[in-house]
């Protein structure tokens, strides 16, 4: 993909914030839990990432400072704060009944994915492989919790929709282990645009 028609992409994905006001293309996404939590929200922190990217590429902010984000800490905390909130089931229905919360989950998981752009790169393997293993397990449990609801958990959506969206966090936890496995086995894996990187180290000769 040439650079430019890269930025052209990039530029439409930071404008999906502003798509979702459209009502009904908002609908289109939230008229479904499974579509709400799993598609909504991944593309929102999406979108954030790549305006980071832009951002960066035209030598602007797009993180927080690294004196106050050592090794990416603060922007994966921040980031498991956010998922955490709105894993919530009331916090679905108040972005359903609400202008100003729905605001702010499109505000929230856009700055979500900006800063965790720049603070992924500074975590370590290690670090990295924790933040995952944490999210991958408020999936999980939150999934089980939809699954094991014997009530609608949101007044929005049916309880079917729930036992599904329940599935669906749980496939996407498993999923998130794996590649927590992976950031240990194969740390140079962890980033997003290997251009990105600093000077690699040297290798050490095979035996």
């Amino acid at each position: 993909m040439t650079p430019p028609r890269h930025g052209r992409i990039a530029r439409a994905a930071m404008a999906l914030p502003l798509l979702l006001l459209i009502p009904p293309l908002r609908h289109i996404l939230e008229a479904s839990m499974l579509t709400h939590m799993l598609v909504e929200f991944p593309l929102l922190f999406i979108a954030g990432g790549l305006a980071g990217g832009w951002l960066t590429h035209h030598r602007l902010p797009a993180g927080l400072p690294a004196v106050a984000d050592a090794h990416g800490l603060l922007g994966l905390a921040l980031a498991s704060c956010v998922g955490a909130l709105w894993m919530i089931p009331s916090m679905l229905d108040l972005s359903l009944l609400d202008a100003s919360v729905q605001a702010s989950k499109y505000a929230s998981w856009t700055l979500c994915g900006l800063l965790f752009r720049s603070s992924w790169k500074r975590a370590g393997p290690v670090v990295s492989a924790f933040f995952l293993g944490n999210t991958g397990w408020m999936l999980a449990t939150a999934g089980l919790l939809y699954q094991e609801a014997q009530q609608r958990l949101c007044v929005s959506y049916l309880l079917d929709e729930q036992l599904i969206t329940g599935r669906g966090l749980v496939a996407l936890a498993i999923l998130i282990g794996a590649f927590a496995v992976t950031c240990l086995v194969t740390p140079q894996g962890r980033v997003f645009n290997p251009r990105d990187r600093g000077p690699s180290r040297a290798r050490a000769p095979a035996e």
